[in-house]
């Protein structure tokens, strides 16, 4: 490589770098504001009524973000490999905020769904009383959608069932108490 070719691999490397540091602070500003939006949704609605709303809009996004950083590390692999450096993407995605941001994110999710499974906070001796969070929005977001006509049919208790993970009885009688 000349001078001119090896300058220009460093400057190509040093903007991927900066443009993987502006994707890891996007990342976590796009997070920082969901979580406003969850917390803002939950006061309203109630304790993880936003999850079946978020969750998906968040797992989506993160993909997307994670996609996108890939490449940008790819293309470093790349400009490294040329100019006969060791790779120093691996270096940068393991001192990222967005590896610690999913680490986070993973134990949240894994504490939410031990406490929906009622493994977590409860005492062994007082069984659960109620339905799960997630199953209780599920419905009352059907609830909501169909307030002129707020008892489903056959049919549409077959189909809550399934989406909530409840029984076609246990839906029942939650309308019936609603």
């Amino acid at each position: 490589l000349s001078a001119e070719e090896k300058q220009e691999l460093e400057t190509k490397k040093s903007k991927l770098i900066a443009m993987l540091q502006e994707v890891d602070r996007r990342y976590r500003q796009y997070y920082d504001q969901m979580q406003v939006v969850i917390s803002s949704f939950d006061a309203v609605a109630g304790v993880g009524a936003a999850t079946p709303y978020t969750a998906l809009a968040l797992q989506a996004m993160s993909r997307y973000f994670r996609c996108l950083k890939d490449a940008i590390t790819g293309q470093i692999s790349l400009v490294c490999k040329s100019l006969g450096e060791e790779d120093i993407s691996k270096q940068i995605t393991t001192k990222s905020p967005t590896s610690r941001l999913r680490f986070i994110d993973q134990q949240i999710r894994q504490q939410r769904a031990f406490q929906q499974l009622g493994m977590l906070n409860q005492h062994a001796w007082r069984p659960q009383r109620g339905l799960p969070e997630r199953s209780v929005s599920i419905l009352r977001a059907w609830l909501f959608e169909h307030f002129l006509h707020p008892y489903p049919k056959d049919a549409d208790k077959m189909m809550l069932a399934r989406q909530t993970g409840l029984t076609r009885s246990q839906v029942s009688n939650w309308f019936i108490n609603a």
